[in-house]
């Protein structure tokens, strides 16, 4: 049976008039809320999500009851992360309508008015007002959801994605891993709880495991009323409401000489009518899920029936089913595709009374012993059927071991290739690690066969080594810290103690503070990190009057006497001086303790002679700050 979905064009439209009501109003929940539906996995595209992260994107689906709920009495128990509350303003308000702008179809997204959520109303939480609005498709919504932001602040997930490894498997392997949200109304203690097990989410293939994008759209599903029932799907990149889509499949029956066929029907989002139709027999409920077809005089060869729904756009979607007259042979090939070279294999089929191999043998069961796609095809009354497999002789593994042979802290290595693994530690897991230098073999198996590859695990290729010029002085107190770091090419990150922070090589910094101070060299090298640490005292300077004296003249013209402007300080650690001329244009600026004026501008040129002025802004040691202003005259 082959099943085609799509949306119907004008000649569907004009079936539309035909549809009767099939649902009443959705339901609505008898307590406060009920959670309906987990994006655990939101995608997060980097093309066009620069700096965003997945946890801004995730999203809940709940469903109010009775009463309306005000924001501010909602909170929420993330199964990761903290609950930060709701915002609703003109950032939400732009959000909001930046989505609105995405909707190809009839839907809407609305903010709670004043704050309150109405009875009975679809909710919808993005986890953060940093989502993406790119990220999760609105495109085809058509219901009416209320849209809810937590504040900002949360960038990590606030679920757990799926824990099956890398690698794509047809069943999960990670092991029962639950993770439970908490939705409370707290002015009358209810809450709703729903729990999924990790390990259960589906890929974009509908199997289990791979890596990152393969698992983008895993969502949880849960049911109400009564103890929720979870589900899983994924539907991509979409975010998580119901979308309008319809199934069918001929669940018994067969349409050879004028036989009846059970029809079933399913659908998803908000459906207001479904229709049967197409081919010359008759329908025993057209306008239901389930139905029975009976088969017309004119149904021959193949019939076309087709199953439609409508939403609230009015715009149906359908699939069609095309049930050849009758049961066509169910075709089956049973045998060892997987052969060891040197060896042959038995196909045998089964599902119909004669056959025909592409080999041109007409028994049920033929022998191989080449690699190849083999075929058989057999008929009866009402078709023909054809089934095949892909036959490859094996050898034993070839097999591949990527990973880092360094010690940071250890070594992880991942073979691939085979069926089955043994390590000289004993270990049998295809990945593992290790914390010691040295020789480690890997005995790696499959049907055919086994091979035996060695890795090397090297120390740490990377030394943190440095010294301070001195360990201990008053305060301001200048160190010249040496790097003796090994190889020289690494990478260095030094952090002073004091929030400061330098990735030069040898780096010469000033303590202005007296305290104690914990230096910190990391060096860096192919994923590797080495430390190393050093503590610097800083006394507090003994200082007499603290004060601050700016000569009124000074004569730049280079006869070695007073060539300079040079401010007299004691027990100032730091200052701000600017000087303008008369017109009031800055001239020049002097920044730190012991920097002079030469009479010179900011771009270095010559000033003439005349009266100058300044603003200066000092502080002392003992905290106090001494700011002056007054007049300079140079002479040349």
């Amino acid at each position: 049976m082959h099943v085609r979905t799509y949306l119907s064009g004008t000649r569907k439209l004009l079936l539309a008039g035909l549809f009767v009501p099939l649902f009443a109003m959705a339901q609505v929940p008898t307590k406060c809320l009920e959670i309906e539906r987990i994006l655990v996995d939101a995608c997060n595209p980097i093309d066009l999500c620069p700096g965003s992260t997945e946890g801004q994107n995730e999203m809940v689906r709940f469903r109010v009851g009775p009463s309306p709920i005000a924001l501010n009495d909602i909170v929420v128990q993330w199964p990761n992360n903290t609950w930060r509350g709701f915002t609703q303003s003109t950032l939400t308000a732009q959000l909001t309508a930046t989505l609105n702008a995405t909707i190809s179809g009839c839907g809407l997204l609305i903010e709670p008015p004043g704050g309150v959520i109405p009875a009975g109303a679809k909710v919808l939480l993005v986890t953060s007002t940093a989502m993406c609005t790119a990220a999760n498709s609105f495109a085809s919504l058509n219901d009416t959801l209320y849209i809810t932001y937590q504040t900002a602040g949360n960038s990590n997930g606030h679920f757990a994605n799926h824990n099956n490894g890398i690698d794509v498997v047809p069943a999960p392997v990670g092991g029962e891993s639950l993770r439970t949200l908490i939705i409370t109304r707290q002015s009358t203690a209810c809450s709703d709880t729903a729990t999924y097990d990790r390990q259960q989410l589906l890929n974009t293939y509908g199997t289990y495991g791979g890596n990152a994008s393969e698992n983008d759209g895993s969502s949880a599903l849960f049911s109400w009323p009564g103890v929720p029932v979870v589900s899983y799907v994924n539907n991509g990149c979409l975010a998580p409401f119901e979308p309008l889509e319809v199934s069918a499949s001929s669940l018994s029956g067969s349409l050879c000489d004028g036989g009846v066929a059970v029809l079933q029907g399913a659908t998803t989002g908000a459906v207001v009518n479904v229709q049967w139709q197409g081919g010359t027999g008759n329908f025993s409920d057209p306008g239901s899920l389930s139905t029975t077809y009976t088969a017309g005089p004119g149904d021959v060869g193949t019939v076309l029936l087709t199953f439609c729904a409508s939403g609230a756009c009015g715009t149906p979607v359908c699939t069609d089913l095309e049930l050849s007259v009758g049961q066509t042979p169910l075709l089956q090939i049973s045998g060892n595709t997987a052969p060891c070279t040197g060896t042959s294999t038995t196909l045998t089929a089964s599902g119909a009374d004669s056959f025909l191999w592409n080999t041109g043998a007409t028994d049920a069961t033929i022998g191989v012993t080449q690699s190849g796609t083999y075929s058989v095809s057999a008929s009866n009354t009402c078709g023909t059927s054809t089934a095949s497999v892909e036959v490859l002789f094996s050898n034993a593994p070839v097999i591949s071991i990527s990973g880092t042979q360094y010690l940071c802290p250890v070594a992880e290595f991942t073979v691939s290739g085979a069926d089955s693994y043994l390590w000289s530690t004993g270990s049998t897991s295809a990945q593992v690690s290790f914390d010691a230098p040295g020789s480690y073999s890997v005995v790696a198996t499959n049907a055919c066969g086994s091979i035996t590859e060695v890795v090397e695990v090297l120390p740490s290729p990377v030394t943190a080594v440095f010294q301070a010029s001195t360990l201990q002085g008053v305060a301001p107190l200048s160190v010249v810290f040496t790097n003796q770091s090994q190889p020289a090419t690494a990478s260095t990150f030094w952090s002073f103690g004091d929030g400061v922070s330098s990735s030069a090589f040898s780096p010469e910094y000033q303590f202005m503070q007296p305290g104690v101070y914990d230096v910190l060299l990391t060096a860096s090298m192919d994923g590797c990190n080495a430390t190393a640490t050093t503590t610097i005292t800083v006394l507090a300077e003994e200082v007499g009057e603290v004060g601050i004296r700016v000569p009124n003249v000074f004569s730049p013209n280079g006869d070695g006497v007073n060539d300079v402007l040079e401010l007299f300080t004691n027990g100032i650690t730091s200052l701000d001086m600017t000087i303008y001329n008369r017109w009031g244009q800055l001239i020049a600026r002097l920044e730190r303790v012991n920097q002079v004026w030469d009479g010179r501008t900011l771009a270095g040129e010559r000033v003439p002679e005349g009266t100058y002025y300044y603003e200066l802004n000092a502080v002392g040691v003992n905290g106090q700050r001494y700011p002056l202003r007054g007049s300079i005259t140079l002479l040349r």
